[in-house]
């Protein structure tokens, strides 16, 4: 019996068309293990880094809010750069998954600088946050972005890929449960025996050390089994191909949309959930819990993806998600400051909801790859992931910049008690603002994506028969 995951001998297929295969348990979980680990680490910068840096680090609400602009500012520009570089080298040992590895030690120091609080004057805290959080964000789109194109090189198979995807956002989610428990918890415990900036830099380095450790591990569990599309040398993707497949492909471009209103809908949450909890409720016992457990029901809503796929296909998945998640923010925005219970369960359906997304949406995310090449007849993977990836960064500026501008107009001064105008506008912020970006992408998505499994597998068989008449032609030269 053959138990080299890498050898072709050893890949059993799922049915007779290009590229169907089964792909086995120990890649699966070694696969999403990589997003578990970082989760780690995006988690506390998704959690509590606009927290952190305005009641921790001492910096004012309004220079917070610049600092995360100006880095979406790069983003926009760095991570379509890091995709173009992707489709326009073909690393020998593998096209995407080798990112991962050459990445994981960088971006668990990354993490570590962040978190790290210096004696700087004033001024050069603003600097060192600007530097240190631009290079983590760098060093997460280095790993990130060719991590998920990788799916795309491991099986065709839909099925598989569901289930790939929903495997990988259950142990994502998981990550954000740990994270979300550990980083104050764990701060806090550290606080008894040094200060608390010190404390979240101790437990970020236990973090980082673990997540290291895994990226490393779950790297080399990936096997690329569909040949990647040969680099031309005379037509190297481009900026113009950046811009052609974002708006001229249409299911791109809605994709980018959804994923831009479902992180919205997260970042925001959890930007501003330290602050809802500590000065709108009043309860800062609670940070860990209330942070927590959005993330809990989120693990509890992505298995459920599979099943739900059966019966109301994805794009029916995807509406039901986000009407879920839509119905729990209304309903935190209706609970007074003393229902903690209430306050609770509202961020349980929401993170409910929130998972179901998870699960469907990178799943649905090589569906615009697969109409992309369709329709093109050029495989960048890495760059539509990239331009879809963009929504993630760009909610930031929504769900980071915004929040704490918000803040510095309103008068927020940190570590003391609200006035109410402050109080109110935590309030909207937590509530209203993700359930506006919530409903804006269903509008978008239920009106404008129109591929679902039939279309897809017709465009794959396709696609195939194109490429084995491209390689006959090339044969027959």
């Amino acid at each position: 019996m053959n138990n080299n995951p890498k050898d072709p001998a050893s890949w059993a297929k799922t049915s007779s068309q290009f590229g169907y295969y089964k792909l086995p348990k120990k890649e699966v979980w070694g696969y999403s293990s990589i997003d578990f680990a970082m989760n780690l680490v995006f988690q506390c910068i998704a959690l509590y880094i606009s927290y952190f840096y305005t009641d921790i680090f001492g910096l004012q609400p309004g220079h917070v809010a610049i600092i995360f602009a100006v880095s979406r500012i790069w983003d926009a520009i760095n991570d379509p750069m890091m995709g173009t570089i992707c489709e326009r080298l073909q690393p020998k040992k593998g096209k995407y998954w080798v990112y991962i590895r050459w990445g994981a030690v960088p971006f668990g120091l990354a993490a570590v600088l962040t978190y790290t609080t210096p004696n700087l004057s004033y001024g050069l805290k603003i600097v060192w946050a600007l530097v240190t959080y631009n290079l983590l964000n760098m060093l997460y789109t280095f790993i990130i972005q060719p991590y998920i194109s990788a799916a795309s090189l491991m099986t065709n198979d839909q099925s598989e890929r569901t289930r790939l995807q929903s495997t990988r956002m259950t142990l994502a989610q998981v990550g954000g449960v740990v994270c979300a428990i550990m980083l104050p918890e764990l701060s806090g415990f550290f606080s008894k025996y040094m200060t608390l900036a010190q404390g979240y830099m101790v437990t970020t380095i236990i973090m980082a050390i673990i997540m290291v450790v895994i990226l490393l591990w779950g790297s080399s569990q990936i096997v690329e089994r569909i040949p990647p599309q040969p680099v031309d040398p005379n037509n190297k993707a481009n900026i113009k191909d950046v811009f052609y497949l974002l708006f001229r492909v249409g299911p791109v471009f809605v994709t980018f949309i959804l994923f831009l209103g479902v992180y919205t809908m997260s970042q925001v949450q959890s930007t501003m959930g330290a602050y809802y909890i500590n000065y709108y409720a009043n309860r800062g016992d609670m940070l860990s819990w209330f942070s927590m457990i959005m993330m809990l029901f989120s693990v509890i809503g992505v298995p459920c993806v599979p099943f739900l796929v059966k019966r109301l296909h994805k794009k029916g998945t995807v509406m039901f998600g986000l009407a879920i998640a839509g119905i729990g923010c209304l309903m935190l925005y209706l609970m007074p400051t003393t229902a903690i219970t209430g306050m609770m369960v509202s961020r349980a359906i929401t993170g409910y909801g929130y998972g179901i997304l998870m699960g469907i949406c990178w799943s649905v995310i090589t569906d615009p790859v697969e109409y992309a090449d369709w329709k093109t007849g050029k495989r960048y993977t890495a760059i539509v992931m990239t331009l879809v990836g963009l929504g993630i960064k760009f909610s930031m500026i929504i769900g980071g910049s915004l929040p704490t501008a918000v803040l510095e107009a309103t008068g927020y001064v940190a570590n003391q008690a609200q006035n109410e105008a402050t109080l109110s506008a935590i309030r909207m912020m937590t509530t209203l603002l993700p359930l506006a970006a919530v409903v804006v992408a269903m509008l978008v998505y239920g009106l404008f994506y129109h591929l679902n499994e039939e279309k897809i597998s017709q465009i794959q068989k396709e696609i195939a028969g194109r490429n084995e008449t491209r390689e006959a032609q090339k044969a027959a030269k």
